[in-house]
């Protein structure tokens, strides 16, 4: 029963502990709390549309920028990707790393374990790697395959910056892996997506 109600039938009277002054103060506080729970419960409402808003709020200009600004951020990501694997490559073929400080403290351990990192199931395989940045353009291109022409030329840049850091050319794991985007974004064009694409490592 609510406080209203209590002052209305005269349950409580003075008498009771409970007077009127206080079912009409209750009255008040229980009315605040209904108008408080019904605000919490509108202000938690998601706007569906603020999204769209924010897109029709930025001019064609701005979105430019903002597109530029992730493939630039994407080449740089599949730059520091490449040159990662060609080190482990490095380290796998002859035991020593790319940095001359630390050749002469690389271990058989290590070197098994880069061995093992750029092996067909390693993080640093064909595979691994391919499916890493092929899953990254289909995120920025939002599976787009009109887009296709940009990503493959992002990927190229990526490639180009990874071969100048590196100073002369990349491991051979790294042009497989470049074979194997290409075949992917070959794929995701004929298909309308990379979904059903099947691995298959050279030589098999």
């Amino acid at each position: 029963m609510s406080a209203i109600n209590l002052i209305n039938s005269g349950s409580y009277g003075v008498t009771g502990g409970y007077s009127s002054v206080d079912a009409v103060k209750a009255a008040a506080d229980e009315k605040k709390t209904e108008g408080k729970v019904e605000s919490a419960s509108t202000s938690k409402t998601p706007d569906v549309d603020t999204y769209e808003k924010t897109q029709k709020r930025l001019s064609s200009t701005q979105l430019k920028q903002i597109q530029d600004q992730q493939m630039a951020s994407f080449t740089r990501m599949l730059d520091g990707m490449l040159t990662s694997q060609a080190k482990k490559a490095k380290l796998a073929s002859n035991g020593l790393s790319a940095d001359l400080f630390s050749d002469l403290t690389v271990t058989p351990e290590q070197k098994l374990a880069a061995q093992q990192a750029i092996s067909e199931d390693g993080e640093w395989g064909v595979n691994a790697v391919a499916t890493r940045i092929v899953d990254m353009c289909v995120s920025l291109s939002g599976g787009d395959s009109s887009k296709l022409s940009e990503m493959r030329a992002a990927v190229e840049k990526g490639f180009e910056q990874a071969g100048a850091q590196w100073g002369t050319s990349l491991p051979s794991i790294c042009q497989d892996t470049h074979d194997e985007i290409n075949k992917r974004f070959d794929y995701w064009e004929q298909n309308g997506s990379v979904d059903g694409y099947v691995y298959a490592a050279a030589g098999k």
